[in-house]
């Protein structure tokens, strides 16, 4: 479950990858306020309430950014 390469219960897609935006999604710099809000506390605190890191990882993967939910995972698992 934990990855996309192999995995057969994944689809494959082809993501975006830029560092720029990905970047800016982690530092909560996004020019969202929702979003930069949910991911500012998570920097500030470890922890962010389950709705609000459900719409930062859509928000990523299928909001502007369309970048890796994989990406997003390793962030979160150094953050929470």
């Amino acid at each position: 479950w934990g990855r996309m390469k192999d995995n057969p219960y994944c689809r494959n897609v082809t993501w975006s990858s830029n560092a720029k935006l990905l970047n800016a999604w982690k530092e909560g710099k996004t020019g969202y306020p929702w979003v930069d809000a949910c991911m500012s506390q998570l920097q500030k605190e470890g922890w962010i309430h389950h709705l609000g890191r459900h719409a930062v990882a859509c928000f990523l993967t299928r909001g502007d950014l369309w970048q890796s939910w994989e990406e997003g995972a390793d962030h979160f698992e150094g953050q929470l």
